[in-house]
């Protein structure tokens, strides 16, 4: 009598799986006139009406894109144009020089009077009009940290509010005195962009600023020099969105969080006057 000797098996071998090989189906050529009359809806693109896979997307005009191609942006030029103007060179890195010990093996110099280098700002011409780029909702709370599930709660809201799905932010350091660790939640963030960003600049301008009471207006020296705008709304100033204030059991925990218009803008001054264009208003 022999014995027929197998190899070993494991029990991981004998799962079921799938395969992580992208299909090809998409590389075959298709006769199309010889496809069955119910095959060829399947040939057509998902953007049209008549296709299997249509999915509505856009059913209403952008307003504010209209308003800002119409009339804002022609306005901008004009408040902005200067005749025979010229490119301001930006501070740059500065290098140590011949003559200077320090020239090896180090970075060179940071600009005169400022701790980074500078963009260079060009003259406002059709091309180069300021616009509004995205705008950045960055929500930090330090009970998310001691309270894993409330970054649940706030990635609802945050989502809610945005109609786009917020990324999870945690923590890069330790604090023992505030109970940080590496790795923890600690928040989340969202970038709004085209149709979602004007929906929520809308609903910002219209229906939340106007009935806080203690908004005065932005002030007139905010900007980080490079163009972008940031403020910031707290927990009582959020519950005037109408996301929230009509369901306002569903988020029993709300948080305040932070908001950065990054646009096109060379100086503070152009995206002041892009941001005073769109429905913000600034303190005298």
């Amino acid at each position: 009598m022999q014995l027929a000797r197998s190899f070993s098996t494991c029990a991981r071998a004998l799962r079921s799986g799938y395969s992580t090989v992208e299909p090809v189906h998409h590389l075959v050529k298709i006769n199309k006139a010889s496809l069955k009359p119910g095959m060829t809806q399947l040939l057509k693109s998902k953007s049209d009406i008549t296709a299997i896979g249509f999915k509505p997307v856009e059913i209403s005009q952008d307003r504010v894109r209209e308003h800002y191609n119409n009339t804002v942006k022609s306005d901008l030029m004009l408040h902005f144009y200067e005749h025979d103007a010229k490119t301001v060179e930006g501070q740059k890195f500065r290098e140590w020089g011949t003559d200077s010990p320090y020239k090896m093996y180090r970075s060179m110099k940071k600009p005169r009077g400022k701790g980074k280098a500078t963009r260079n700002i060009k003259p406002i011409t059709s091309k180069n009009v300021p616009e509004l780029q995205s705008i950045v909702i960055n929500l930090y709370a330090p009970a998310i940290a001691e309270h894993k599930w409330l970054s649940v709660s706030a990635r609802a809201f945050i989502a809610q509010i945005t109609n786009v799905k917020p990324q999870l932010l945690r923590n890069r350091s330790n604090v023992i005195g505030w109970k940080i660790r590496v790795g923890r939640p600690c928040g989340c963030k969202v970038e709004l962009k085209d149709r979602d960003m004007h929906q929520f600049l809308t609903t910002l301008t219209e229906l939340v600023l106007p009935r806080i009471r203690t908004f005065t207006g932005l002030k007139p020296t905010t900007g980080d020099t490079h163009g972008n705008i940031s403020m910031g709304l707290t927990e009582e100033d959020v519950k005037y969105f109408p996301e929230v204030e009509h369901f306002q059991e569903l988020f029993p925990n709300l948080f305040g969080f932070h908001i950065t218009f990054k646009t096109t803008a060379r100086t503070d001054e152009q995206a002041r006057t892009l941001i005073s264009s769109l429905g913000f208003p600034f303190q005298k």
